[in-house]
């Protein structure tokens, strides 16, 4: 009996989409401040490998169970916040009921981490600005002979005139791509 490749359905479902002008993606947010995503290629995103789709695809696995496990009306929530006339948009992993002051961020991956990664916590410290809390958490999920864990990564303070600087180099980012709409 033959095997059944389900690339092609995955790559369906997890590929690029189109962009809509004007707004951007706070997980997208590092790499375009830092020079690795040109307003070229966020216009006109490359292909995903099967690597890169993979990982997201397992990414967002894990984050579905730890909804169910931790409660869906407090994952996932949504938050968008205008500049001038460009809208950033945030989907926070979770925001713990029982630590109002707080923000929380999941990074999955493979391999355990002992810290943050510096665009983790980039996108941490959008998230308390952008859900008014006073502190942002980086967890990592693990699991391990002994149970399920959430691995703390680091913690951010809110800074919203940080936030506001980020905000205006997206604008100059977003100036940029609107040269190439006409």
């Amino acid at each position: 009996m033959a095997d059944i490749d389900l690339t092609k359905r995955l790559r369906q479902k997890m590929g690029s989409r189109p962009r809509t002008r004007g707004r951007y993606n706070s997980s997208e947010l590092y790499a375009i401040l830092n020079g690795w995503t040109t307003p070229e290629q966020w216009l006109n995103a490359p292909e995903k490998t099967v690597e890169e789709i993979l990982r997201m695809w397992s990414g967002i696995g894990v984050h579905g169970q730890l909804e169910d496990l931790m409660g869906k009306e407090y994952s996932e929530k949504k938050r968008e916040f205008h500049y001038k006339d460009i809208t950033l948009v945030g989907k926070a992993d979770f925001l713990p009921p029982h630590k109002k002051n707080e923000v929380w961020e999941f990074k999955t991956s493979d391999t355990a981490m002992n810290k943050a990664k510096p665009w983790a916590e980039h996108q941490a410290k959008l998230y308390a600005t952008m859900f008014e809390k006073k502190y942002g958490l980086i967890y990592q999920p693990v699991q391990n002979k002994d149970g399920l864990f959430l691995k703390h990564l680091g913690t951010v303070d809110r800074d919203d005139k940080w936030v506001e600087a980020e905000l205006e180099k997206l604008y100059e980012f977003h100036l940029k791509v609107e040269k190439l709409y006409k």
